[in-house]
C-alpha cells in the first residue's frame, strides 16, 4: 500500500509527458461529429476509446498528410500499415466535399509530440 501511495505522489508531482494531443478547431469539431456519425470508433481507437479492428488513430495527423488522407479516405487500400487487419476500411467517396474536409481536419488534429514536447508535423 505504501508503494502505491508513493507512486501516486510521484505521478502527481511529475506526471508523465502527454504524447498525443487534439488540436481542436471549429472545422475539426465538425469532423469529429462526422467521425462519430460514421461509427469510426467501432474499428479505430482514439485516446483509448473505441476498438482495435483497425489501426489506432492517436497521432495520425502527425503521420499522414492532408493529401494522403484525402486519397485514402476516398479509396482505401490494404497494406498501408504494419499490421494486417481482418476488416476492410470502407470508402468515404460519397461524403460531401465539405464533410470530407471536416473529417480530415479532425484526423489532422490528432497529433503527436516528440521527446522535446514539440508537435510532430505531418510529412510533405
Amino acid at each position: 500500500m505504501a508503494f502505491g501511495a508513493l507512486v501516486g505522489i510521484l505521478i502527481y508531482l511529475k506526471p508523465p509527458p502527454v504524447r498525443f494531443v487534439y488540436l481542436e478547431s471549429s472545422l475539426s469539431k465538425r469532423g469529429e461529429a462526422i467521425f462519430r456519425r460514421e461509427s469510426c470508433l467501432s474499428c479505430h481507437k482514439v485516446f483509448g476509446n473505441g476498438t482495435s479492428y483497425g489501426p489506432n488513430l492517436d497521432g495520425v495527423g502527425s503521420r499522414r498528410s492532408k493529401s494522403w488522407l484525402q486519397q485514402y479516405l476516398r479509396a482505401p487500400r490494404a497494406g498501408v500499415g504494419v499490421k494486417t487487419y481482418r476488416l476492410r476500411m470502407p470508402a468515404y467517396d460519397t461524403l460531401k466535399p465539405v464533410d470530407l474536409d471536416a473529417l480530415i481536419a479532425y484526423l489532422q488534429g490528432l497529433r503527436q509530440r516528440d521527446t522535446g514536447d514539440q508537435l510532430i508535423n505531418p510529412p510533405g
